[in-house]
């Protein structure tokens, strides 16, 4: 079935259960003006479709563009799906989109040409979109909720949350989720953006969005399989105050990515932007030896002062005082940064704090990392070995151009890790498919065979 909507005020209410090929697709939009200056619209689209097996839908929406009432709209939905024996699957997306821009008259103090103040529209505008792909799903149990109201927009999704008793397993698939919220007025903008691809088994899988004076990310997920998630949170402010001088502008940014080959990823994150940027992660990691994990997480903020400190500077373009490069602050920037690469098993914890540089003059980012990781990791040996005669295994683990003893110790004293992450096999010089003990041996046969030619 379908149902295209362009009208706004109206509830829909959908039930399917029913067993083989079903299609299901809804659309609907919405906007309104009104005679304050605020412009409101919103998109709410999703589908489903299933070649066979049983499914059960229940939706709900919701849409309002009346002046009386907050022009928005609500929607929920729970999906259940089992392939069974039928070997069918699941195909399932959503998008919501919804923005708003506020005009508003405001007197520019800082413009004093002649003597008169000048009064100048300036827009604060709102704009958030959110979305999931299930792709190949064999079994399925999700939730999804969403509600947009004046430009503010809440948006849940759950597959087999806690909160579900279900005894059903999670999904088994491929899901990826998208948003993008960004705030913007006459003198600052915060942008979020956040993308996850999943394809394994998610046992939970949660992502909840908010955006209003501030934007919010909670997201917890348990998966076996490739996993990729990548966030970034950007503020960026300029001022220029012509009559006081001052001229100020910054950036902060916060980003973490994280990628693996496969294995188990638990995950847990919050990230808040409004008018400082914090962000709090935890991630373990495990596999078995075949598969790695990649980890980076960085923070920066930045601040260009451009005042001269004279408040009879320029105060219209007929002035006659003009800063100089002399007189400009220094560029100021606070930067940290980690990151892992190659591990079979991690655990990482962090937090990140990164103060509104629009109101201190000084720089505050405060950063914690804690990584547990095999003993004995050294990334710089990864990024050191070398396989000098193209056989497909390490010999020159030092990379020195040739074997020696020295490969040999560095072999010894670093076998666990290298055992246990996905360079294994590049050190199973006994090829027999594994790496032991054994390879130590064979490595030390070889060179003193080679040696002795």
């Amino acid at each position: 079935m379908g149902c295209p909507i362009s009208v706004a005020d109206y509830s829909i209410s959908t039930l399917i259960e029913t067993t083989g090929p079903v299609q299901d697709r809804f659309s609907g939009a919405f906007s309104q003006a009104d005679e304050n200056g605020t412009y409101v619209s919103g998109v709410y689209s999703d589908s489903v479709m299933t070649n066979d097996g049983i499914m059960s839908l229940s939706k709900q929406v919701s849409m309002t563009g009346d002046k009386s009432t907050n022009h928005g709209f609500d929607t929920q939905k729970i999906l259940k799906y089992s392939s069974g024996l039928t070997g069918g699957h699941l195909i399932a997306d959503e998008y919501i989109l919804t923005s708003s821009d506020n005009y508003i008259n405001e007197t520019n103090h800082g413009s004093t040409c002649f003597g008169e103040t000048c009064a100048a529209p300036a827009c604060v505008s709102k704009e958030n979109s959110a979305s999931f792909s299930i792709i190949n799903a064999k079994n399925l149990v999700m939730s999804s909720s969403g509600r947009s109201s004046d430009g503010t927009m809440d948006y849940i999704i759950n597959i087999d949350s806690p909160d579900n008793n279900t005894s059903e397993g999670g999904l088994e698939g491929t899901i990826i989720t998208a948003y993008h919220g960004s705030i913007k007025t006459p003198t600052s903008e915060v942008a979020l953006y956040d993308r996850t691809l999943v394809s394994g088994l998610i046992d939970t899988f949660s992502r909840w969005y908010h955006a209003e004076e501030q934007l919010d990310l909670i997201a917890a997920s348990s998966v076996s399989g490739a996993f990729h998630d990548k966030t970034i949170m950007e503020q960026k402010f300029s001022q220029n105050n012509t009559a006081t001088g001052e001229i100020l502008s910054g950036t902060t940014v916060y980003s973490q990515d994280v990628i693996t080959s496969g294995g188990r990823t638990d995950e847990t994150r919050q990230i808040t932007a409004s008018d400082s940027i914090t962000a709090e992660r935890i991630i373990e990691y495990s596999s078995d030896g075949d598969c790695s994990i990649q980890v980076s997480e960085h923070a920066i903020a930045t601040r260009i002062d451009e005042s001269n400190g004279n408040s009879e500077s320029q105060t219209c373009v007929l002035g006659e005082n003009v800063l100089t490069a002399d007189e400009k602050s220094p560029y100021k920037e606070a930067a940290a940064e980690t990151g892992i690469t190659g591990v079979s098993s991690a655990k990482i914890s962090s937090s990140t704090h990164i103060a509104n540089n629009q109101h201190n003059n000084d720089l505050n980012l405060e950063y914690r990392a804690n990584i547990m990781i095999p003993a004995g990791f050294n990334e710089s040996l990864v990024m050191e070995m070398k396989d000098n005669d193209n056989d497909g295994r390490f010999e020159d683990l030092n990379g020195n151009g040739r074997l020696d003893m020295h490969d040999l110790v560095l072999l010894f004293q670093n076998f666990r890790w290298i055992g246990e992450s996905n360079l294994s096999l590049r050190i199973d010089f006994n090829k027999n498919g594994r790496a032991d003990f054994a390879d130590i041996v064979t490595l030390f046969n070889y060179m003193n065979m080679t040696s002795s030619k």
